[in-house]
């Protein structure tokens, strides 16, 4: 970060430079550096995208987050995006970390999702984090899929392609159970919900190791999930592709900053791929 970059940023966060805790990533061929005064938070990015460290280099992106050392929630004006000379000072809109609204990383479509496959094809399964996904990806794992991306699946509006995206997998016993994993694993993190559960973290290579890709794959069908009927059946059926489209412009997890080449890319992506609607039936 240079000088005059520095002079920029909001009040308190000219600091941050001074900070203790600083990490780098490297997301989508961009460089992230993150400095913060929270040692917590920065445990908390470093274990959710472990995948994605890497050693000090300059960066394409810096995130300077000025809260208190006990804070795992920067409020808006407590942090700043420095994208070379551009300082933008975060209002709490978007999510702080990855910075997925700033130049490089706005280049790419990103879906809510998880995308699995295997030889150089994917699979979107599209829906909110409620919808079962991840029970269903889990199964699919548990048979011989490859996991590319969860939560978040980035598309290349270019060549159609899925990036891979590891970020920390979110499971429960059941979904353990359904791997065949101990709870013992040493790639689990235990940490107890809101609700007073137990659930755990992992870094999908150190747990899944070859059946988690790090290779980019064309996307080969897209499926989008359901609720359940009243008699609990699996149901697979075909999807027109006007209405695949307006699904998935539902399933975008923000506006593309270039709009007009992005959904022409969703249009090319639902004459291309197969589209499907799924309801997985009971667990």
């Amino acid at each position: 970060m240079n000088d005059a970059a520095l002079l920029r940023l909001p009040n308190g966060l000219a600091d941050a430079e001074d900070a203790s805790v600083q990490a780098m990533f490297e997301i989508l061929d961009a460089r992230i550096r993150v400095i913060s005064s929270s040692v917590s938070l920065l445990r908390q990015w470093s274990m959710l995208y472990a995948a994605f460290r890497v050693r000090p280099a300059a960066a394409d992106i810096t995130v300077a987050v000025g809260c208190p050392d006990d804070g795992d929630h920067p409020q808006p004006g407590e942090a700043a995006v420095i994208v070379g000379d551009l300082v933008q000072r975060w209002t709490g809109e978007e999510p702080l970390f990855p910075p997925l609204w700033v130049p490089p990383l706005d280049r790419w479509l990103y879906l809510h999702g998880t995308a699995v496959g295997r030889a150089g094809q994917a699979v979107l399964l599209l829906s909110e984090p409620s919808a079962g996904q991840t029970l269903l990806t889990v199964a699919m794992l548990a048979r011989g899929a490859w996991l590319l991306a969860d939560e978040i699946v980035p598309l290349d509006p270019e060549d159609l392609l899925v990036a891979p995206f590891p970020k920390a997998l979110l499971l429960d016993r059941q979904a353990l159970g359904l791997l065949g994993i101990d709870v013992a694993h040493p790639a689990l993190t235990p940490f107890r919900t809101r609700a007073g559960e137990v659930e755990w973290r992992a870094e999908p290579q150190l747990l899944l190791g070859g059946r988690a890709s790090r290779v980019a794959a064309d996307a080969g069908a897209l499926v989008f999930l359901e609720s359940s009927g009243a008699d609990g059946r699996p149901r697979l059926a075909p999807l027109a592709r006007r209405e695949a489209l307006e699904r998935l412009c539902a399933q975008l997890h923000r506006v593309p900053a270039r709009f007009q080449a992005g959904m022409e890319a969703l249009v090319r992506l639902c004459a291309r791929a197969p589209t499907y609607t799924f309801a997985p039936g009971s667990p």
